[in-house]
């Protein structure tokens, strides 16, 4: 698995490392355009605003980058390699996911602190990040930003995982290669149909843990404002930012599950190379 996953990232390196080189040109020349308001009025209005198209599109290019790296395993002649390994199914989508979510986070990260340096280098006033950190630590408490990635992660993994499945789906379902294309059909109705099944899971079971409070309850009781009135009206919550629908976080967790060995399954035992 291992060996795999070093194949994967020596596959697929210089095309994202080339994105990425991509992207931070064009976030430094939004930074170097918009400092001057004049730039605005000419040609930097312009460059800012294809920069701003470029960068979604190549975001959006890296994402399909990445998991078109699977539909090539199961619709070209490259499986034959993949599949010929002495690896399980739960093994290769392992592989697959783990590297997917690998390239996610150093490509977020590269961005984030490119940023960062941008701001400092180009800001018009001395910035200070500690004040930012600590304006942020008022707004969310240590608990929910880790939380926050946790979930953010686990979304991530979900959602690839679906998209993993839909193409393992539709290359069982349809042999035609030709027809490939079609798993997108299959993502787009599973998407609903879970989506449906989860909504359907919170109204039954509306209850939902507070992250900073670590209060169970419905989301009447848990958000319990207090009201003083005296010189000045003051409104205050002991409430956190993160509330988790526990009923519906035990399905997502069951459908990642399932949608892992799903795949696996259909790898291992139905694709017919």
């Amino acid at each position: 698995m291992v060996k795999l996953m070093k194949y994967e990232i020596k596959g697929t390196y210089k095309i994202l490392l080339g994105i990425l080189a991509l992207v931070l040109i064009l976030i430094t020349g939004i930074y170097m355009y918009s400092r001057d308001s004049s730039n605005f009025l000419n040609f930097g209005a312009i460059f800012m605003s294809l920069s701003v198209l470029v960068l979604f599109g190549t975001s959006l290019a890296t994402f399909l980058y990445i998991v078109s790296s699977f539909k090539n395993e199961l619709y070209e002649d490259r499986g034959y390699l993949t599949f010929t390994l002495p690896l399980t199914g739960n093994q290769i989508v392992g592989a697959k996911l783990l590297i997917a979510m690998f390239w996610f986070f150093i490509l977020g990260l590269a961005i984030f602190l490119y940023n960062l340096m941008m701001i400092s280098i180009f800001s018009t006033s001395e910035f200070d990040f500690s004040e930012l950190f600590k304006a942020v630590g008022q707004v969310v408490s240590v608990k929910e930003i880790i939380i926050g990635v946790i979930g953010g992660i686990f979304n991530l993994a979900n959602f690839l995982i679906l998209i993993y499945f839909s193409m393992a789906l539709g290359r069982v379902t349809f042999r035609n290669k030709k027809i490939g294309g079609l798993w997108f059909v299959i993502f787009l109705v599973l998407s609903g149909l879970l989506a449906f099944i989860q909504v359907q899971i919170i109204e039954l079971f509306p209850y939902y843990f507070d992250i900073n409070t670590f209060k169970m309850g419905t989301m009447e009781e848990l958000y319990n404002f207090e009201i003083s009135i005296g010189n000045e009206v003051g409104i205050s919550s002991e409430t956190g930012i993160f509330k988790l629908n526990i009923a519906s976080s035990i399905y997502n967790i069951i459908e990642l599950i399932a949608l892992y060995l799903g795949t696996a399954y259909l790898i291992e035992k139905k694709i017919d190379l």
